[in-house]
């Protein structure tokens, strides 16, 4: 049984904080209350040393325990972190610095998924969600999507953050690690022509998706079958992250919009290229001249019912789900029993 201290802000984003993943840890993990108890004392953002525990460092220095910060999100890695290709760092405390293992998608083979990509194992939500939305649209004929596409309000349709700030261009090629919170708020500027949409409080103003009881269901229920195209632009390009964004699209009967290298795991998941646009190697204004020239022409059609059976058959098959889920524990396991013996 490992024992971890886990502290800080964004604590409750690792897959040791999630409830529908806890049963996996159950028998190998405890999480512990107080640092003088713990093997390893866990983060999951290097701005959370900047409230580390006295405790916490005071602990250290008398028993020398493992610093870790276990990071689901890229975004926090090249933007905070920025060193997110180095297994061991110094993160700066009030309390003096601290010698710190860094497993993230990275350094780490937690998030080299098999079959679902990680964050769609945090809760079960993702896949009853989307279980009766890819069965249903892998039911549609070539005729009934003509008709959804003929009816859409919008045809195109961004819904993530407005990040224009030029430090968010980032990127480590031999990582194949982009930074897109720029490049995408960019493309969404430069798609100028009617029918396009940008929804969020931050393009519109109004309520954050925090603020939302259900923010994933209110998404799929206003967007459902209402555009033509979808934005899925992660915030950040690495060939392992793949959050809800591009499944969201496929989910509403949208052609999602992409960005995605030679080397990303989207293309190892059985949806054909035709049924996805894909905007990897373009300006943000390129990119535009794409979307802007693209239609839902009858090779796209038949690609994208492909691509709902593949889901459908994906979300409703708790098999597959069942497989990550042993495989994740493992590499969680594997990875920490690693920190702890390379710091004996």
């Amino acid at each position: 049984m490992i024992k971890v201290f886990k502290t800080g802000r964004h604590a409750h984003r690792t897959p040791l904080s999630y409830p529908d993943l806890a049963p996996l840890f159950a028998d190998c993990i405890q999480l512990v209350d107080t640092p003088a108890e713990a093997d390893l004392y866990m983060f999951a953002h290097s701005m959370d040393f900047e409230t580390a525990p006295r405790a916490l460092v005071e602990d250290w220095r008398q028993r020398r325990r493992p610093v870790a910060i276990l990071s689901e999100e890229p975004f926090w890695d090249t933007i905070w972190g920025q060193r997110p290709l180095q297994r061991q760092i110094r993160q700066e405390t009030p309390f003096g610095a601290l010698p710190v293992f860094q497993l993230n998608h990275c350094t780490t083979e937690i998030y080299h998924f098999e079959h679902i990509p990680y964050y769609l194992l945090t809760e079960h939500r993702f896949a009853q969600v989307y279980a009766p939305l890819f069965q249903r649209n892998a039911q549609l004929r070539a005729s009934e999507w003509r008709a959804v596409f003929a009816n859409c309000p919008s045809d195109l349709t961004f819904m993530f953050e407005r990040r224009p700030e030029r430090y968010h261009n980032v990127e480590w090629a031999e990582a194949d690690l982009i930074g897109l919170c720029a490049w995408r708020t960019d493309l969404a500027e430069a798609c100028t022509w009617p029918g396009v949409a940008r929804l969020g409080q931050s393009w519109q103003g109004g309520q954050t998706r925090f603020e939302l009881d259900d923010w994933h269901g209110d998404k799929l229920r206003q967007l459902d079958q209402n555009t033509r195209q979808m934005g899925a632009l992660e915030n950040t390009h690495h060939p392992d992250y793949i959050t809800e964004k591009i499944f969201d699209a496929f989910a509403i009967g949208a052609q999602p919009v992409y960005f995605a290298s030679a080397a990303h795991r989207i293309h190892s998941m059985g949806l054909p290229t035709e049924s996805w646009v894909n905007l990897h190697g373009q300006t943000p204004d390129e990119a535009a001249e794409t979307l802007n020239a693209t239609t839902q022409d009858d090779t796209f059609i038949d690609a994208l019912h492909d691509a709902q059976s593949a889901l459908a058959n994906l979300f409703g098959d708790p098999s597959f789900a069942a497989i990550e889920r042993t495989r994740l524990r493992s590499a969680v396991l594997k990875t920490l029993e690693e920190v702890l013996d390379s710091h004996q």
